[in-house]
């Protein structure tokens, strides 16, 4: 650990202990409820934009399914209220820019590099790396949380429809999104890199066309490779460097909409991951709730990364076998230009000068950004045992040499 890094420990995750900025939030959204319905959403987003033109009506299904996935607490209900319209804000304008420019649909996405790793498995690290070289396209946060400006409109430094900049005071400021909440969760910033202009994962762009988790995942992978040829209309360069961990479970979709994609597989110790993903969803829980059901929280982040492990080491034949590159974690933050080189290598690519110092200057930043460190505790917090969790991953580690990290 850095010498001028320091630990956190979360030790309420079961009994949060809310803030008074938490504690005003909550009842201000107590006493200023909103109406959750499909029409007023609609209604706001029109209202926000002046347009009216949602594109196709297929995404109707889904919105009423998020809709209705709220715990149903008054500061979920807003937070939820507020995701929605600004996705249906992203969606109306996304429509209008095609109807006023259809050349759009003629652009290409050729060969992007896709980072292709479970959650918590260092692909933001790895995507922030890869973004260093002005030769590629990475979305940014900002970017991410207010894709297509209205027409004429500037992009702006603190905020936009429904998003804006806090700042922790030390010259680190963190986007602050609908169910992202910087301002309130600040130690989220030290387990994401939230800085409006770190790199985002793509899913954030297909929430716009209000995708059910369990049904055809097709047209969304589809609407997605739309957005990206329009925002590379906006600006280039035109060569994408992509990540999401849902891609995990999603191979055949990004071989369909980007058959030349080199394809990036980062490992790390699933244990490792599961921790962290599970101390993230614990965290955000306080906001729901004030006594936090951590068991669950749990299983579900177990489930999630035996899921996404499971579907792309399923589905990892389907890619040709010089169009993917294996990185692990541990010799990735040893060592990021090797990695570099060899991801180049098989996407066609040569390592500048100019990108070697451009990666060496992103990780000097990234390490004065990531002055605090998390320190987790499997067993106090959700009392496993981290030998019993590793059983469970057997099949994983006997395919890839991960790096034990939790004892």
């Amino acid at each position: 650990m850095p010498a001028n890094q320091q630990s956190i420990r979360i030790g309420d995750l079961r009994k949060p202990v809310l803030t008074d900025a938490m504690r005003r939030t909550i009842d201000d959204a107590a006493r200023n409820p909103v109406d959750l319905t499909e029409d007023a959403v609609l209604s706001s987003a029109r209202q926000l934009t002046g347009l009216t033109d949602f594109g196709p009506d297929t995404f109707r299904a889904g919105l009423r399914s998020q809709l209705a996935g709220t715990t149903g607490t008054p500061l979920d209900r807003a937070e939820m209220f507020r995701s929605v319209v600004r996705n249906l804000v992203i969606r109306l304008r996304f429509y209008d820019l095609l109807g006023r420019h259809p050349e759009i649909l003629d652009r290409k996405i050729e060969k992007p590099i896709i980072i292709v790793g479970p959650s918590r498995s260092g692909t933001t690290y790895l995507q922030g790396t890869l973004a260093a070289d002005s030769r590629l396209r990475s979305l940014r946060l900002r970017e991410a949380a207010e894709p297509f400006l209205p027409a004429g409109g500037a992009p702006a430094a603190k905020g936009g429809v429904m998003w804006s900049v806090s700042d922790d005071g030390q010259n680190k400021s963190s986007i602050v999104l609908p169910g992202v909440r910087t301002d309130l969760l600040p130690h989220l910033a030290s387990i994401l890199q939230l800085g409006p202009d770190d790199v985002a994962q793509e899913n954030m762009l297909m929430d716009s066309n209000f995708p059910i988790d369990d049904e055809d995942q097709a047209p969304h992978y589809a609407y997605l490779a739309t957005m990206l040829k329009a925002l590379q209309w906006q600006r280039g360069p035109d060569r994408w460097v992509l990540k999401a961990p849902m891609h995990c479970e999603y191979i055949p979709l990004l071989l369909a909409n980007f058959p030349d994609a080199t394809f990036v597989m980062t490992h790390r110790d699933p244990v490792a991951m599961v921790q962290s993903l599970a101390t993230m969803f614990a965290y955000a829980a306080r906001l729901r709730s004030s006594e936090v059901d951590v068991e669950a929280i749990f299983a579900a982040a177990a489930d999630r990364i035996e899921g996404m492990l499971r579907a792309r080491m399923r589905d990892r034949s389907l890619i040709a076998d010089d169009h993917v590159v294996d990185v692990l974690f541990h010799e990735f933050t040893a060592d990021q230009l090797s990695a570099v080189r060899e991801i180049y290598d098989a996407a066609g690519l040569t390592v500048t000068d100019e990108l070697s110092e451009n990666i060496a200057a992103f990780n000097a930043e990234h390490r004065r950004y990531r002055r605090q460190r998390i320190v987790h505790d499997l067993r106090a917090d959700f009392g496993v045992e981290p030998e019993e969790l590793r059983e469970r991953f057997d099949f994983y580690y006997q395919r890839h040499p991960v790096r034990f990290e939790v004892r």
